[in-house]
C-alpha cells in the first residue's frame, strides 16, 4: 500500500469534485471544511471523469450520462453503469492531506450482493434487457436468496442495446461495453437465464407458459419484455435488405450488411434512426434518411432545434427527402429502391426502417392499453394483477410529468431497481428523474419529460451551446442541452429536490 500526499489542505477547493493526483493515479477529492473524501475518479460506466459532475450534498451527479453516487460511502445510487466508487483512506499531516492507496485495488467494487439460499420464494423476469437486469441485480443486492429466473428471447446476457445505433454500426464490430452483465457474473448471483418467449400468465395459478409449452411457477412476476420494431406492410416488404435495428443480431447482421452496401436509405427521423445514419454515414455510405415532416425530431425538441440537427447531419453527408410517403420496395430478391408515394424512387443496398417499437406485450393474460402499454402503480405493480409488476418500455407510470411510458434505457434500469424493491417491500426512496442521452452531431443530454410545452426557453443559440426548457403550465418540465453539461446536472439535482418539475 503507497500513500501519496496530494497538496496542502487550505490549496483544495471546498465543495467541488476536484480531479488531484495521487502519484500516477487520478483520483477524485471532495473537501468541506477540513474533512477530504477521496475516491475513484472515473465513473464506472464508460470511464468518464467525475470532476466534471455536479455535487448536491453527499451526491454526485456525473455530468455526461447522470450516473449518480453517495460520495459519503461511494455507492452508486442511480444508473448507468454498476459499480460503487472505491474509497481511499485519508490522513493529516502538517496541514498537508495524505492518502494511501492499496495496490491493484479494483477502483470500482461490485455492489455486495448474496447468493441464492432457500429458493422457496421465486421470482421471474421475463426478458433480458435493461429493466430485467437491473431487476435481476438489485434483488441479490438488497438481500433477496429465492429462485431468480430471466426468460431471454434471445438466449443472450443482458447488453446495451443503446450501442447498437452508435459503436456497432459506426465500425462494425462489438465494443467491449456491449455485454453489461456477464454469464459468470449471473452465475455467480445465481440468476438463471432460460431461453424462451413468454406466451400467457396464469395469475390464478402463479404460472407463466413460454412458446414452447414450458410452465415456470412464480410468487412475483417482473413483464420487461421491452418492445417491438414497427413494421411496414407494404409491396416488396419481404426483400431481402431490409433491416430494423432493436436487438443484438439485428445489429450485427446490419453491420455486416453495412460492409458490402454503398447506399443506404432510412426510413423515420427519430433518435434511433438518426444516430444510425451518421453511424453509416461514418462507414463511407451515401445515406438518405426518408421523413415525413420537414423536420427530424420538431414534435420531441422542437423546430429551431431539429434544424439545427439536421444541419449537422447533412454537413455529415447525410441527404433528408421530406414529405416522403414509402409506398413500397423495389429489387429482386434483394432491396434496390425505396420507392415513394409520389413515384420517386430512392437507390438503396439496404434499407432500415427505423419507425419506432411498439410495447411486446402480447402475451395471453394481460391488458395492455390501446398503445400496448400496461398501467401500473408508481411502484411499477400492474393494475388488476396481483403480484405482476412491469418496467421499461412496457410499463405506464403514474409520475410527477403525469401518467408515462418512457422508451428511454436509463428509466428502464431505474424501473428495474424499483421493481425489485417493491417485491421485497422496501420504500421507494427518492423520485427517478427520467435523463437519456444521445450521440448526433454532437452529444445532446435531455433531462425530466415533456409530451407538450407552451413554450422553449432558449439560453444559448441551437447551432452552439446552449439549454432549452420546456415550459408547460408554468413549470419547467424538461431541459435540452448540448455543450452545458454541467447545467444539466445541476438541474438534475434541482429536479430531485424537488419532487419534479421545476418552477419556470
Amino acid at each position: 500500500m503507497a500513500q501519496h500526499d496530494i497538496g496542502a489542505l487550505a490549496d483544495l477547493e471546498e465543495n467541488r469534485p476536484l480531479k488531484v493526483m495521487a502519484g500516477d493515479t487520478a483520483i477524485l477529492v471532495i473537501r468541506r471544511g477540513n474533512e477530504v473524501t477521496a475516491l475513484a475518479h472515473a465513473c464506472p460506466h464508460f470511464g468518464l471523469p467525475l470532476s466534471k459532475g455536479h455535487l448536491d450534498g453527499d451526491r454526485l451527479i456525473c455530468a455526461f450520462h447522470h450516473a449518480c453516487f453517495d460520495v459519503s460511502s461511494g455507492r452508486q445510487t442511480q444508473p448507468p453503469g454498476h459499480g460503487d466508487l472505491r474509497r481511499y483512506e485519508v490522513e493529516h499531516r502538517d496541514g498537508h492531506v495524505l492518502v494511501e492507496l492499496p495496490e491493484n485495488a479494483e477502483p470500482h467494487p461490485a455492489p455486495p450482493h448474496v447468493r441464492a439460499g432457500d429458493k422457496s420464494r421465486r421470482v421471474v423476469i421475463a426478458g433480458t434487457g435493461a429493466a430485467a437486469d437491473a431487476c435481476a441485480l438489485t434483488l441479490r443486492e438488497e438481500g433477496f436468496e429465492g429462485a431468480i429466473t430471466m426468460i431471454s428471447p434471445e438466449g443472450q446476457s443482458p447488453y446495451d442495446r443503446t450501442l447498437l445505433s452508435k459503436g456497432v454500426l459506426a465500425t462494425g464490430d462489438l465494443p467491449r461495453h456491449l455485454t453489461i452483465t456477464s454469464p459468470q457474473a449471473l452465475a455467480e448471483r445465481d440468476i438463471d437465464l432460460v431461453e424462451g418467449h413468454v406466451a400467457e400468465i396464469d395469475a390464478a395459478a402463479r404460472e407463466i407458459r413460454t412458446d414452447t409449452g414450458a410452465t415456470q411457477g412464480y410468487d412475483s412476476l417482473l413483464i420487461a419484455t421491452g418492445g417491438t420494431a414497427n413494421l411496414l406492410d407494404l409491396p416488396g416488404a419481404d426483400l431481402g435488405g431490409l433491416h430494423h435495428l432493436r436487438s443484438r443480431q439485428q445489429g450485427e447482421l446490419l453491420a455486416k450488411a453495412a460492409g458490402k452496401a454503398s447506399r443506404a436509405v432510412l426510413i423515420g427521423g427519430g433518435f434511433i434512426g438518426l444516430e444510425a445514419a451518421l453511424s453509416l454515414a461514418k462507414r463511407g455510405l451515401d445515406v438518405t434518411v426518408a421523413l415525413r415532416e420537414e423536420v427530424p425530431l420538431a414534435k420531441v425538441v422542437g423546430e429551431e432545434i431539429g434544424r439545427a440537427i439536421r444541419a449537422e447531419h447533412e454537413a455529415k453527408g447525410v441527404r433528408f427527402v421530406t414529405g416522403a410517403k414509402v409506398a413500397g420496395f423495389e429489387g429482386e430478391g434483394q432491396v434496390s429502391a425505396v420507392r415513394l408515394e409520389n413515384g420517386e424512387t430512392l437507390d438503396a443496398d439496404l434499407a432500415l426502417l427505423a419507425i419506432g417499437v411498439r410495447p411486446a406485450t402480447d402475451i395471453a393474460g394481460l391488458s395492455p392499453q390501446q398503445d400496448g402499454g400496461l398501467r401500473t402503480g408508481p411502484d411499477l405493480a400492474v393494475e388488476g394483477l396481483e403480484d405482476v409488476w412491469a418496467a421499461g418500455d412496457v410499463a405506464r407510470v403514474p409520475t410527477p410529468w403525469g401518467p408515462v411510458r418512457i422508451e428511454h434505457w436509463r428509466v428502464a434500469r431505474q424501473h428495474g431497481a424499483r421493481a425489485a424493491r417493491a417485491m421485497l417491500g422496501k420504500p421507494e426512496g427518492e423520485i427517478d428523474v427520467p435523463f437519456f442521452w444521445t450521440a448526433l452531431g454532437r452529444q445532446y443530454r435531455y433531462l425530466g419529460h415533456a409530451e407538450g410545452w407552451d413554450e422553449i426557453r432558449m439560453d444559448g443559440e441551437a447551432t452552439g451551446d446552449f439549454v432549452a426548457r420546456y415550459v408547460k403550465d408554468g413549470r419547467v418540465m424538461a431541459l435540452l442541452g448540448a455543450g452545458r453539461d454541467a447545467e444539466i446536472a445541476r438541474a438534475h439535482a434541482e429536479m430531485i429536490r424537488a419532487g419534479g418539475p421545476l418552477p419556470a
